[in-house]
């Protein structure tokens, strides 16, 4: 297949494969980490509770290069004060306005690991809010072919780890972005709680606010965003000494942390 000719409607940048779980050599990840990183890319969606938009993702640097300072949250009653406009809302699937997904690459043991983190102004607790989501890579036998195997996800405080073959709803690009129930594809869809911004896999509407357990904060798909080339960038405008504050979870921060984050069940991965 060729390339759509403009970036414009472009969700991921490299050729469409035919096949699920698309390898990639393995030399790509120190040669050409960017088209690592554009070869899983989540598509992220974002909930609409009781009829507010979301504190959405933005840029972490100022057009001066300087930090973008959080702002103080509306616990429950404003939750997007304040922060960037994802835009107008018509109802499920609305494209939302871009914000850019910075990514980072490490290899890890016997793994390669690409963290995508999203920048906000806010969520309900405190100023700064840095979130996530990474993919685990595996060496596919004795080739210098690798695979997704894991989707780590930042869960408030802690992660949780998905096999990639188990997640509910994955796509292959702008294309059949709208599939649902298609698994072990090449992007998963990661949907953003509206309150604490912990990352999931699935939607939960049926509970309209934070909800009195972690994995019951609202998340729907009322807005969804798939990255292009240009929105997918690496961290090095981040100055790794800037205080996020509470915000623990920066690239910096998960570039030092994030082979530690989660190991292979003793069980077999």
């Amino acid at each position: 297949m060729k390339l759509l000719c403009s970036l414009a409607t472009l969700a991921v940048s490299i050729l469409p494969l035919a096949f699920a779980n698309d390898r990639i050599p393995g030399s790509m990840f120190r040669n050409d980490p960017h088209r690592v990183a554009m070869a899983a890319v989540p598509m992220w969606h974002f909930g609409r509770p009781r009829g507010m938009k979301p504190c959405t993702p933005q840029d972490a640097v100022q057009s001066d290069g300087s930090q973008t300072n959080g702002n103080d949250p509306e616990p429950q009653e404003n939750i997007g004060r304040g922060c960037y406009d994802i835009g107008d809302w018509h109802g499920a699937n609305s494209q939302g306005n871009p914000f850019p997904t910075y990514y980072t690459v490490k290899k890890c043991g016997d793994s390669w690991r690409v963290t995508y983190s999203l920048y906000f102004r806010h969520d309900s607790g405190h100023k700064s809010d840095w979130e996530w989501v990474s993919v685990v890579w595996w060496q596919d036998g004795n080739t210098d072919q690798w695979y997704r195997g894991y989707l780590l996800q930042s869960y408030h405080s802690g992660s949780k780890a998905e096999k990639w073959q188990d997640i509910q709803n994955t796509i292959n690009g702008d294309w059949n972005k709208f599939d649902q129930n298609q698994k072990d594809r090449n992007h998963a869809k990661v949907y953003v709680g509206a309150y604490h911004h912990a990352m999931f896999t699935t939607r939960k509407t049926s509970n309209d606010n934070a909800g009195s357990t972690p994995g019951d904060e609202f998340r729907s798909n009322d807005w969804y965003f798939l990255p292009w080339d240009s929105t997918v960038q690496d961290t090095s405008r981040i100055n790794p000494n800037w205080n996020w504050g509470q915000a623990k979870s920066s690239p910096s921060n998960m570039f030092d942390r994030i082979c530690n984050t989660w190991e292979c069940p003793a069980a077999g991965c």
